[in-house]
């Protein structure tokens, strides 16, 4: 398929406008001029992080290289500075004691809670033109649009397993 030149590649409306939500907001420039609210001397990687381990707990350092989409290496030296500034720690996990565990000190979740906190302003002032009964509706959507994508999720990694894996 050819894209069509000033216009969108995609057959269906809802496809093209969530491509561009998720590809602007996901963008690196997006990211950093949205992390620069928060007003503080971490990085973008240190401030994803943070935010990671506030949205899912205690994590392995391999599993937030790959949700950073980063480096192991780098994902190291970040924690050790995180680590060293007292906002997180490292832990043997219970289920592997070959494995370490990252999570977030009392301190850390006290600012991990401001990557939250702007967020939650981003989507007051998007949606300030928006009645109560338009946000509900879209929030009541997009959760079942992230539980059908989840089910997407398991099934295609449950496909593309090999054999004999867990």
């Amino acid at each position: 398929m050819a894209i069509r030149l000033g216009s969108s590649a995609f057959g269906m409306p809802l496809a093209e406008q969530l491509s561009t939500l998720v590809n602007r907001w996901s963008s690196h420039r997006f990211q950093l001029a949205h992390a620069s609210r928060l007003h503080n001397e971490r990085d973008f990687t240190a401030n994803k992080v943070l935010y990671l381990l506030g949205s899912n707990g205690p994590m392995r350092p391999s599993e937030l290289a790959t949700e950073v989409g980063t480096g192991r290496a780098n994902v190291s030296k970040v924690v050790a500075r995180l680590e060293s500034d007292g906002l997180v720690a490292r832990s043997l996990d219970e289920t592997d004691a070959r494995a370490t565990l990252v999570s977030l000190t009392a301190r850390g979740e006290v600012v991990s809670s401001d990557v939250f906190t702007i967020g939650e302003e981003m989507i007051a002032e998007l949606t300030a033109g928006w009645t109560r009964a338009e946000r509900a509706t879209l929030t009541s959507l997009l959760e079942r649009l992230n539980a059908a994508t989840e089910r997407y999720e398991r099934r295609l990694t449950t496909r593309s397993r090999p054999t004999g894996s867990k």
